[in-house]
């Protein structure tokens, strides 16, 4: 079972720009979204001054799927790691 990085850069070996050519690094992929059905999609955006081409390409993640329910404990952690934030969740949202 491959992991969501192998995946990511076989897609970095196997796409490019159908503009201009150009070879994606892996900072041009990036994970746009996780569908229920055990997959993702990745964006592959190329900015080389033209128009902004961007390619979804659907990633089987069998071990998303696998991965269980979030657990109390799970949620307890977070809950400590929130209640120490010196802001709001809207603050830390809108900061870049």
């Amino acid at each position: 079972m491959r992991s969501l990085q192998d995946e990511i850069r076989q897609a970095q070996k196997d796409l490019s720009c159908p503009i201009c050519a150009r070879t994606f690094q892996l900072r041009d992929i990036r994970i746009r979204s996780f569908l229920g059905n055990g997959s993702a999609e990745l964006s592959v955006v190329c900015s080389r001054g033209h128009f902004p081409v961007i390619l979804l390409v659907p990633v089987n993640l069998k071990e998303v799927t696998n991965a269980g329910p979030i657990t109390e404990g799970e949620i307890q952690r977070l809950g400590k790691k929130i209640s120490k934030l010196n802001r709001s969740i809207s603050e830390l949202i809108s900061k870049k």
